[in-house]
């Protein structure tokens, strides 16, 4: 007896909420639908819940209206779709204002249909709050449609950064590196480089972690390429030497981890670091260790 009190009420809900839509009464509407799915209404009622808060510019609503549709009635998928794209194209009027909305849209869009095209509003979307793992699904399609040569750039830059974030790092340098080899532009040169670095110092001591010296000496010598004279720097002189003492070159080594001993300014960690293996460098060879510059 109390299910069949809820369906009538639901019922009920819906009935006034019907009255009010077509008495364009629409923030009643809305308040009824929503009711009506508190006391248990049928799937169909987050159709009407999201026309209803179209119509009041509640994009919010509509938009959690449209996902609860589609998950609850998968058939009505392609209309919760078409829902989405209206609710983005209806917030893109706003401005930059309208961002965030464009951005909780598309995403939802990409999950209710992975296949639909999104065109411009991916762009748009970009200019919403997007988390890194949305970031690396949206950037692509928005890349297609960027009007200028530095507007791709900035998406480069933007899908190397959201990679390197989800640990990526190796996606995220070719990415980088597509920057690089791209624009003139020296804030996005420096924030590649600088993203580049990072990723690669961390490639670096994965690669020496699978013993493969020649992968992890490359990516070492790239970050002292851009970055010698930093904490990122020390770290690669003792991972290079590490690789080098790997494949048999002692000297080498020894020559690298004594480059963090001659800089300036190196904590006593990395220094005590380098003294280390450079004491069991010389110990496994029986040479002296250098530790000049200590």
């Amino acid at each position: 007896m109390g299910l069949v009190g809820c369906k009538v009420a639901a019922a009920d809900h819906e009935r006034l909420g019907d009255h009010a839509y077509q008495e364009r009464s629409y923030a009643k509407a809305l308040m009824e639908y929503q009711a009506a799915h508190r006391d248990g209404a049928r799937s169909r009622v987050w159709a009407k819940t999201a026309a209803a808060a179209i119509e009041v510019g509640e994009y919010g609503a509509a938009i959690d209206a449209l996902d609860r549709l589609a998950r609850e009635d998968p058939v009505r998928s392609p209309e919760a779709a078409v829902g989405l794209e209206r609710v983005a194209r209806l917030a893109e009027r706003q401005g930059p204002s309208g961002y965030p909305t464009i951005a909780q849209a598309i995403l939802v869009l990409r999950r209710v249909a992975p296949n639909r095209p999104l065109g411009r509003l991916a762009l748009v979307a970009m200019g919403g709050s997007v988390g890194p793992r949305d970031a690396v699904s949206l950037i692509p399609t928005a890349i297609a449609t960027a009007g200028s040569p530095r507007a791709v750039d900035s998406l480069l830059l933007r899908l190397a950064e959201a990679q390197r974030t989800t640990v990526a790092c190796d996606g995220a340098a070719r990415s980088y590196r597509a920057v690089l080899r791209r624009t003139a532009d020296s804030q996005i040169r420096e924030a590649a480089r600088e993203g580049l670095s990072e990723c690669a110092l961390v490639l670096g001591q994965d690669a020496l972690g699978s013993k493969k010296s020649p992968e992890a000496e490359a990516w070492f010598e790239l970050v002292l390429g851009y970055d010698s004279d930093s904490p990122r720097g020390w770290r690669a002189n003792l991972g290079l030497g590490d690789a080098r003492l790997l494949r048999g070159d002692a000297l080498g080594a020894a020559v690298a981890y004594q480059a963090v001993l001659s800089a300036v300014g190196v904590p006593d960690s990395l220094r005590q670091a380098a003294v280390q293996k450079l004491n069991e460098l010389g110990a496994a060879t029986g040479s002296p260790p250098s530790e000049g510059g200590a």
